[in-house]
């Protein structure tokens, strides 16, 4: 089997699905795994393959981590872009089991079976809502944030002597093709947005997918445990520096 073999967990969709268009033209094999696979599947290419599981289930996660090495073989590069997108009564708990619990699992299943190629990278999908507040979202989402990226810093350093690395992508007001179609019709929030960022434009499902495939790549080879951000610049600023100033006469 190849060793140039890729799963990404959440990748039908958002920042996933923009990783596997970027990743489909270079990468011989590329395992998504996601809770619901579209239908059709989406057209990349034959080295693409959909698998359908519930990762908070362990059985689940135990067969389709099975399927996928019969199928494709030892991974190299191990993505995490997945979300809980319910909304139920105890969001907290289930951001948890779909983020935290579910990601902890799947390296340790990866890593039990010695399905890890050496060196091999995980790069972890987080937000800048893991260290500040973003009131549109839920306190589960931020919980779960936070968490990911202490996970990403603990297992750094257990996995390190395995020749595994792991880090994460913070990304903030990305314009996904899901979103596209909202922000044509509000015009005036986009360029409201896009004035308090300092590169003055929203980021890409693609601008991501880089900084991911950098930290996935062997130009990383030395990082490990680490967030990178990915905002244009946004959280850079402290809060009254959002506010339009007057021209300087």
């Amino acid at each position: 089997m190849s060793s140039n073999h890729a799963i990404v967990v959440g990748g039908t969709r958002g920042l996933g699905r923009g990783l596997v268009e970027l990743w489909a033209e270079s990468t011989d094999r590329i395992s998504v795994i996601s809770r619901n696979v579209p239908a059709p599947r989406p057209a990349l290419r034959d080295g693409v393959q959909f698998y359908a599981a519930d990762i908070t289930r362990l059985d689940e996660v135990e067969r389709t981590v099975e399927q996928i090495m019969a199928g494709s073989g030892a991974v190299s590069r191990l993505v995490f872009s997945q979300r809980f997108r319910g909304a139920g009564a105890d969001s907290l708990q289930e951001e948890l089991e779909v983020g935290l619990v579910a990601t902890d699992r799947t390296i340790d299943q990866l890593v039990s079976k010695n399905q890890f190629t050496r060196p091999a990278s995980i790069v972890i999908v987080s937000s800048v809502a893991s260290h500040l507040i973003a009131p549109e979202q839920s306190l589960g989402y931020h919980v779960n944030k936070a968490a990911l990226e202490q996970l990403v810093r603990y297992q750094a350093v257990r996995l390190a002597p395995l020749g595994i690395r792991i880090n994460a992508v913070a990304p903030n007001l990305i314009l996904k093709e899901e979103s596209r179609a909202f922000y044509q019709q509000h015009p005036a929030l986009r360029q409201q947005y896009e004035s308090l960022i300092p590169l003055g434009t929203m980021g890409s499902p693609r601008d991501v997918a880089f900084a991911i495939d950098f930290l996935a790549s062997d130009r990383a080879a030395h990082i490990t445990g680490q967030t990178l951000v990915v905002d244009g610049g946004l959280t850079l600023l402290l809060q009254h520096g959002l506010v339009p100033k007057p021209p300087v006469p």
